[in-house]
C-alpha cells in the first residue's frame, strides 16, 4: 500500500510529508476499507465524510467558559464608581474581559456556523472529484463562506503527512491523508486538500485510499461491504463522540471490533478524562442539532451526483 520512503514524490515537497501512497492507477493492493466514513456509495458516486475532521462541541463548551469569565470580569468593574475606575483597572480587568467575550463569540460561531459536514464526492461517471469546503478566519464578525473545488481524478495522487505536537514532556503525533492535484502527466503540485486527519497510525489512510482507488478505477463491484456513516447520530453517540469505544450502540460495537486489544488500552488511558469528555459530548449533541447542513453552489450538487 505504500511506496518506499526514499523521499516525497510530489514537487515541491510538503514539509510535513511522511509517505507516498500507491499511485492512483496502480493495480489493487492491500486492504480496502473506508473506516465508516462513507455517506453514500453507488455506481455513480462515492461520498466521503469529513465530519470527524473537527471535534464538534468542544468549541461550544470553550466559548461558554470564555463568556462566564468575561461576565465575571465585567461584574468586578460594574459595582465600581466612575471616579474609582482608573486606567490600571481597565487594563487588568476590562480589556481581558472584552478579549474573552470576543473569543467566546468566535468559538460559538465556529461550532454553530461551520456545516456539520464538508463531504468530498468522487464521481466515477464523470471522472471528477468535488471537494466541499468552508473558509473561516479569526474575525468572528467577518465573512465566512463555503464552496466547492472540482478536480480531475486523473490528476490526483495521495500522500500522508505527519504533524507532531508537544505539551510539556508529552509528545504527540497525528497523521493526515491529503490528495494532491498535479499538473497533467507530472507530479508537480497545483493544489491539494485534506481528506482525513487525526489518526495515530497510517493504516487507516492506506486502506481508505485503496478503497477510493478501487472504486474509481473498477467501480463498486468487488469492494468489501461498507457500513455507511449515520448522518443523524443519536444522543448516546453524540455524548460519546470522542470515546466511541464506550458506546453501547452499533457505532461503538464496530469501533471496538476494529480496535481489538487497543480498546482496553484506550479505555484505561482516557478513562480518567471520561467526565470531561461527557461535557464536551453534551456540546456535540447541541451542535449536531443546530449546525447547518453542507452547502453546495448552484449546480454543483446536481453535477456531483449525476
Amino acid at each position: 500500500m505504500t511506496e518506499a520512503k526514499s523521499g516525497p514524490r510530489i514537487s515541491p515537497p510538503n514539509p510535513h510529508w511522511e509517505q507516498d501512497l500507491v499511485l492512483r492507477n496502480s493495480p489493487p493492493s492491500g486492504k480496502a476499507d473506508a473506516w465508516d466514513e462513507l455517506n453514500h456509495l453507488d455506481p455513480t458516486y462515492l461520498e466521503f465524510s469529513m465530519t470527524s475532521d473537527v471535534l464538534r462541541g468542544l468549541m461550544l463548551c470553550l466559548g461558554l467558559v470564555a463568556f462566564v469569565f468575561s461576565l465575571l470580569g465585567m461584574g468586578l468593574i460594574g459595582p465600581l464608581d466612575s471616579d474609582s475606575i482608573d486606567m490600571g483597572t481597565l487594563l487588568l480587568v476590562g480589556l481581558p474581559s472584552l478579549v474573552l467575550a470576543f473569543v467566546g463569540v468566535f468559538f460559538f460561531r465556529l461550532d454553530l456556523c461551520l456545516p456539520k459536514d464538508r463531504p468530498v464526492r468522487f464521481n466515477r461517471r464523470r471522472g471528477k472529484v468535488y471537494a466541499n469546503y468552508y473558509t473561516w478566519n479569526h474575525n468572528p464578525f467577518g465573512r465566512w463562506a463555503g464552496g466547492v473545488k472540482v478536480f480531475n481524478w486523473g490528476d490526483l495522487q495521495a500522500e500522508i503527512t505527519r504533524h507532531v505536537g508537544a505539551s510539556g514532556e508529552v509528545i504527540t503525533q497525528r497523521y493526515s491523508l491529503e490528495l494532491v492535484a498535479c499538473k497533467p502527466g507530472t507530479f508537480e503540485e497545483l493544489d491539494r486538500f485534506r481528506l482525513q486527519q487525526g489518526a495515530q497510525t497510517t493504516k487507516q489512510y492506506e486502506e481508505q485510499w485503496e478503497l477510493i482507488r478501487r472504486y474509481m478505477n473498477f467501480g463498486p463491484e468487488g469492494l468489501p461491504k461498507q457500513n455507511l456513516r449515520n448522518q443523524t447520530p443519536g444522543f448516546v453517540d453524540c455524548l460519546l463522540f470522542a470515546m466511541p469505544w464506550f458506546a453501547p450502540t452499533e457505532m461503538g460495537r464496530r469501533t471496538r471490533a476494529r480496535m481489538g486489544a487497543g480498546y482496553w488500552f484506550m479505555a484505561i488511558l482516557l478513562g480518567f478524562m471520561f467526565p470531561l469528555w461527557l461535557i464536551f459530548g453534551l456540546g456535540n449533541f447541541v451542535v449536531m442539532r443546530l449546525a447547518p447542513e453542507a452547502s453546495w453552489p448552484l449546480g454543483a450538487d446536481e453535477a456531483s451526483k449525476q
